[in-house]
């Protein structure tokens, strides 16, 4: 338990320097090149490590990613889409450096509500199942107030890979640390209404 106070402590200055840093970035270099710059390695990074079984990011990479994600919930939304399939890096880069376009818009809208309508589509088992442990130790390094984005994306791949009630659990936790989270409210909602993804319906036939 010390051993994750430490970790936790010592990660509160590097946020400070990631967030001014990126947000510095923002207002300087503009958003879709602030993306390039802070996240790009990142999400190539994650990509790759969601290819293979093993390896991992990371302190400083773990940290960055909690920060990048909770301050800008489009990155969150790429790392979320890319554990469910694999992607190809323009759409991805759609994705997180331009978030309000209508291209990138329809790509989240398609997705979201495929899981929940689309029975023939099932996420990639073996990557969702990398990508919930890779963001389990994000959670675990992220300083307080960045915890709640990490976590609440581990609870959606949990609760698209049939885990409702390892997802309500992270959800609620995510809710407590940030009540506002709405990614969590929506994993909640579902798991407390018995609501599943769409793909599971072949499986009850």
């Amino acid at each position: 338990m010390n051993d994750m106070v430490d970790t936790r402590t010592a990660g509160t200055g590097l946020a400070k320097r990631v967030r001014d840093g990126f947000l510095q970035g923002r207002r300087e270099l503009g958003p879709a090149q602030a993306a390039d710059k802070w996240f790009a390695p990142l999400m190539d990074r994650w990509n790759g490590l969601l290819s293979r079984d093993e390896g991992g990011f990371s302190h400083e990479e773990r940290v960055t990613l909690a920060v990048l994600m909770t301050e800008c919930l489009s990155m969150r939304d790429a790392l979320i889409l890319a554990s469910l399939r694999e992607m190809g890096g323009g759409e991805l880069h759609m994705l997180y450096a331009q978030p309000h376009s209508m291209e990138s818009a329809a790509v989240v809208m398609r997705e979201l509500s495929r899981a929940f309508k689309d029975a023939d589509y099932q996420p990639d088992t073996r990557r969702g199942e990398r990508a919930t442990a890779l963001l389990e130790s994000v959670t675990a390094d992220a300083p307080d107030g960045y915890e709640a984005q990490p976590m609440a994306s581990c609870a959606y791949l949990l609760w698209m890979a049939d885990r409702s009630t390892a997802a309500a659990v992270r959800a609620l936790k995510a809710l407590a640390l940030d009540d506002d989270c709405s990614l969590a409210s929506l994993v909640l909602a579902a798991s407390e209404h018995g609501i599943r993804p769409a793909w599971t319906e072949r499986r009850r036939h």
